[in-house]
């Protein structure tokens, strides 16, 4: 049986430093990153009754939930690693922050990869409280180059 999934996008701009990296992302950078979230409803197929009807899920309640727990908290933000190895990067955001700078503060080390990881885990719940399953997310971070996390 064929299963049906809707997916919406997001974009917003942050900054971030990779403390360790051998390349030029040991520097303080930012993206443009762009978040797809791709879910399905526990049926698997589109609802059958109510204001829905035909429908996954309504992308306002989609975007209203990954704006509020992700875009709107790290747009235009210094995501910042709090067990970094680099002092400068502490410094960077005792200096933002001492300056009323929007810093966001996480406890891994700001790759796609780990925000997709981190992201997913955001949204799980509220998701479910929906009747909704994460099928995947993808954070890209250039036009040529994302991190996708899968569900089962």
């Amino acid at each position: 049986m064929s299963q049906i999934s809707v997916t919406k996008s997001f974009s917003w701009d942050m900054s971030h430093m990779l403390a360790g990296h051998q390349g030029q992302c040991k520097n303080l950078h930012g993206h443009t990153y762009q978040l797809e979230v791709e879910v399905v409803n526990k049926a698997g197929q589109v609802q059958e009754v109510g204001p829905a009807r035909g429908m996954v899920v309504d992308f306002k309640d989609l975007k209203n939930i990954v704006k509020d727990k992700i875009v709107n908290r790290l747009d235009h933000a210094f995501l910042y690693w709090s067990k970094s190895t680099a002092d400068v990067e502490h410094q960077i955001a005792q200096l933002l922050q001492e300056n009323d700078r929007k810093v966001v503060e996480v406890d891994f080390r700001p790759t796609a990869e780990n925000m997709a990881q981190h992201f997913w885990e955001l949204l799980e719940n509220d998701l479910q409280e929906l009747g909704l399953k994460l099928a995947a997310i993808r954070v890209w971070e250039t036009e040529t180059s994302y991190a996708e996390v899968r569900g089962e």
